[in-house]
């Protein structure tokens, strides 16, 4: 077959682009032409994946801006949406991808122009701002959960859940590889750069009061660059287990050697604890757009895979009790685990290749 070429664009964070970079090696590995268009941050995380071409394009946000600032805002979007159609110009594609975040916008815009069907996937409960601007001109939109909020009912019958796009030796993960048996209790922190200080503060001296009650306890914690040496000589001082790093590759090793996770609550994250029956304490950043962490963390509470702190109660009394009540209580992991197994799709890349087969 001649080889059909997609385009796929997304934000630099990384609940847009690990989705997209997933999609995307899923189609090169099926014969696709790929290409990714994103922002700086975004192409910094492809840069292992020679084969993959890319594009950059600057973003502006028009949102919470004084009048100046949005202008250049305009010029910028203007600029990009320019830049758009000369790569789409060269690039002669066959389908436009977009997965959120304000720099897809321009290039999804611009797919109009050339009438190249465009599809969007959106990854949170809340309808991002760059896909609910696009879901007009998007032939299809998928999403990974039924969304909450923001969503237009106008769009519904275009609209499919498809599920989260994880990475997939996760979907393929094994649970029967879980360690839940060992001696020690083992505690995984991921935070990320975005707002993982307060972990770093409130975390370390929970953690130092368990093992105050007689137990063995392992901590795994991620924190921001310059937090390490201070966590780090913190454990060591108080002879506790743990690995602290800013930055981890085989996050699937540290999630799978875990008896529970503290963790921020981005879409991609809490999928993957759930698909790797992994329970969790999710605490929401505060202020995220459209309060979207708030509603995948209480998506999961309600199905029964985790228990929400909210950052106002996320104290140190707090936080010893909860994990307190899951090591006493072994019932409690138990019940979680098996909630988590009703909750997740292991066919996503299926479900998607058959909702964009009419266009490619």
């Amino acid at each position: 077959k001649m080889s059909k070429k997609i385009i796929f664009s997304s934000g630099g964070t990384g609940g847009h682009i690990f989705p997209a970079i997933n999609l995307m090696k899923h189609f090169f590995d099926k014969e696709y032409k790929v290409l990714l268009v994103t922002d700086n941050r975004g192409n910094n995380f492809i840069k292992n994946y020679s084969e993959f071409k890319s594009y950059i394009l600057k973003s502006g946000t028009l949102t919470n801006k004084n009048f100046f600032k949005k202008f250049l805002s305009f010029f910028v979007i203007f600029y990009s949406i320019i830049r758009s159609i000369i790569i789409l110009k060269k690039e002669k594609a066959d389908l436009i991808f977009g997965f959120g975040g304000y720099v897809s916008f321009p290039i999804c815009f611009a797919s109009k122009f050339f009438n190249i069907p465009l599809v969007i996937y959106e990854n949170n409960m809340a309808l991002g701002r760059a896909n609910k601007y696009l879901s007009l001109f998007s032939k299809k939109i998928l999403v990974a959960k039924k969304i909450t909020k923001n969503f237009p009912e106008k769009y519904k019958d275009k609209t499919f859940e498809v599920g989260s796009i994880l990475d997939k030796n996760i979907i393929n993960y094994s649970i029967s590889k879980k360690n839940n048996n060992k001696e020690n209790f083992s505690i995984l922190v991921l935070g990320g750069s975005q707002g993982a200080e307060i972990f770093g503060t409130i975390i370390p001296p929970v953690v130092k009061m368990i093992k105050k009650e007689g137990y063995e306890i392992e901590i795994k914690q991620q924190c921001i660059a310059s937090q390490i040496k201070e966590i780090v000589n913190f454990y060591e001082k108080n002879d506790i287990k743990n690995y602290v790093f800013e930055f981890e590759k085989n996050i699937l090793k540290l999630i799978s050697s875990s008896n529970l996770v503290i963790t921020r609550c981005g879409a991609s994250t809490t999928a993957e604890l759930t698909h790797t029956i992994t329970p969790f304490i999710a605490v929401p950043l505060e202020n995220s757009i459209d309060n979207h962490q708030y509603l995948n963390a209480k998506y999961y509470e309600n199905n029964g895979c985790c228990w929400l702190l909210e950052q106002k109660n996320f104290n140190t009394k707090n936080l010893f009790n909860l994990i307190m009540e899951t090591i006493k209580d072994k019932n409690k992991l138990e019940n979680i685990r098996k909630n988590m197994k009703k909750n997740y799709n292991t066919n996503v890349y299926n479900d998607i290749e058959n909702e964009i087969k009419e266009f490619i």
